[in-house]
């Protein structure tokens, strides 16, 4: 439920492999619910709205508002061909960082997608951004309350929302092998144009994500191994001029997953590695942190979940993500994600998603206290199945 920005090193975030996996079942296996016949023919779609919301107590600072996090997304996809889906999306989102005199607004972000399938069961591609309608920006003054969001320890789940992904074009596929069943992909992601300060705009920096996942079927339980990398490039001025090197970042996680009958339960280990960053040659103007102290997290987690389902019509799931943070200047600290999840099928097709967590961490001699909540319906017609039904994912994007 707390997810992480593609540049901190943090447990693996999973977005792309795990729309990879969903996209494929839904490929693979294209069977109509009951629905098609009470309804009549039309192309499958499914409506999806959700919410976010996430509450930072502590530690308070004097003089400022406990900060928090809220958004509101609305999405429609749809089947428009045997191969190919489009996706259509709405997002609203207000964001107070810890340290901003006021909270960061961005009423209206349109989010377009569209995925094909080019070699059935094996090959796909997917094309797709996010365009800001309206944006609101900061003053000069929170530049270095921005500067530390962006960069070393921050608790808050989506410190990305400042520099949001323009364009993202993606290849992936998958083989399968008796009871191996291997995915692998690319993805090249550019965020948007970075307005928020007054005559400072700047592009964050680009990256290319390679991502594999092998998982094992074995007779007794399922083992799964997934490796990332990120690699980043320059970031620049509004006229491009590089500012900034990111250290790249590589992710790896083991999961060892294992059901009976109405209970599953997953036990994992993993670990984020994110290289320094070069120093910045461009700066605001303000007093920023010494520019060439490397600030960025490596992180080592482990992950248990609980999963019930007490009637086919429930899911009741219990997690907890506990982390060790360090910075190789000798910086340590801790974070532990613990949450409870619902899930309902509701008129025997579409499904409903409740999630409640608590954050608890500290880094830098200071505590930090949390609490999340999402909410999310998806109405599914003629037979389109939920893209992402997060049973395997313990943060959520």
């Amino acid at each position: 439920m707390l997810p992480l920005q593609p540049g901190q090193a943090g447990p693996m975030t999973r977005t792309f492999l795990l729309a990879l996996a969903s996209l494929v079942s839904f490929a693979s296996a294209q069977k109509p619910d009951s629905t098609e016949g009470q309804q009549g023919h039309g192309f499958p779609w499914i409506a999806h709205s959700s919410i976010d919301i996430f509450y930072l107590s502590s530690p308070a600072i004097p003089g400022k508002a406990y900060p928090y996090q809220a958004s509101l997304y609305q999405a429609f996809t749809i089947q428009s061909l045997s191969f190919a889906w489009f996706h259509i999306g709405l997002r609203s989102r207000e964001t107070l960082a810890p340290g901003f005199s006021q909270a960061y607004r961005e009423p209206f972000a349109l989010k377009l997608q569209g995925s094909a399938e080019i070699v059935p069961d094996y090959l796909y591609v997917s094309l797709g951004g996010n365009i800001p309608i309206l944006s609101h920006g900061m003053d000069l003054a929170d530049t270095l309350a921005l500067y530390q969001a962006m960069n070393g320890y921050n608790p808050m789940p989506n410190s990305a929302f400042l520099s949001p992904q323009a364009l993202h074009v993606s290849a992936y596929g998958r083989y399968v092998l008796t009871n191996w069943t291997l995915l692998a992909g690319v993805g090249y992601i550019r965020p948007a144009l970075f307005t928020l300060i007054p005559d400072k705009s700047f592009y964050p920096a680009p990256y290319f994500d390679l991502d594999a996942r092998a998982v094992y079927q074995a007779r007794e339980a399922r083992h799964r191994m997934d490796l990332k990398a990120s690699i980043f490039g320059d970031e620049g001025n509004a006229t491009r001029i590089p500012a900034h090197n990111e250290g790249d970042l590589i992710e790896a996680r083991y999961g060892y997953l294992k059901s009976l009958r109405k209970v599953g339960w997953q036990t994992g280990l993993g670990g984020a590695l994110k290289l320094p960053d070069a120093n910045r040659r461009l700066k605001l103007q303000s007093a920023l942190v010494p520019p060439d102290k490397d600030e960025n997290l490596q992180r080592v987690f482990a992950e248990f979940s609980l999963a019930w389902t007490p009637d086919p019509d429930i899911l009741w799931r219990l997690h907890l993500l506990p982390k060790v943070l360090f910075t190789w200047s000798g910086d340590a600290g801790h974070e532990t994600e613990a949450g409870i999840t619902m899930g309902l099928k509701i008129w025997e097709y579409h499904r409903l998603r409740l999630t409640g967590a608590m954050l608890y961490g500290k880094m830098n001699d200071e505590t930090y206290t949390g609490f999340g909540f999402r909410g999310e319906f998806a109405f599914r017609h003629l037979g389109l199945q939920d893209l992402d039904d997060g049973s395997d994912a313990v943060d959520q994007q």
